[in-house]
């Protein structure tokens, strides 16, 4: 029973790192790509493609599934971690838990009140002030991004300690 709990746990937990792994790389892309892509293009271009990266973002089950479930499968993890006695993965995994609800609060405080922002200003070639628009948007959803890439990286970081630590099926627990 302990052995197969054990398997159940840490097919748990590779699947939280999974989801982390997707939204952390995610991130990544924006931040080092995407954004500095962006930021040579005119106003108008700038708003029109966050706009539509925003509506396909929305509409994407799957993004969903992985941005909820990194968080929702990961303290499954902890929870059964924790019932398996592996105290040194748990307190990684809690700390992985506690960075990604700092990336989570930035995306519900920051992001996507931007992102609403751009969105409710309408078609990009309607908008009277396109460069007031992006000055009002592109610095703070920026530097909020880039502190939610750092806190998702390091949460995967901290679930990759974790699942070295983790028991492996029947074997003892560290």
């Amino acid at each position: 029973m302990l052995e197969r709990s054990g398997r159940l746990a840490g097919l748990v937990l590779g699947a939280g790192t999974v989801c982390l792994a997707m939204i952390a790389g995610m991130f990544f892309d924006w931040a080092v790509a995407i954004m500095p892509a962006l930021a040579g293009v005119d106003d108008r271009t700038y708003v029109a493609v966050l706009q539509q990266a925003n509506a396909t973002i929305n509409g994407s089950p799957l993004f969903l599934l992985a941005f909820l479930g990194a968080f929702v499968v990961t303290g499954v993890a902890a929870v059964l971690q924790y019932r398996l006695g592996a105290r040194a993965a748990v307190r990684w995994i809690v700390a992985a838990l506690v960075l990604y609800v700092v990336a989570v609060g930035i995306t519900a405080g920051v992001s996507i009140p931007l992102n609403d922002t751009l969105q409710a200003a309408g078609a990009p070639d309607a908008i009277a002030d396109p460069a007031g628009l992006r000055t009002a948007t592109e610095g703070p959803w920026v530097t909020g991004h880039d502190i939610r890439t750092v806190a998702t990286v390091l949460a995967l970081g901290c679930l990759c300690r974790a699942m070295l630590l983790a028991p492996r099926g029947g074997s003892a627990v560290r």
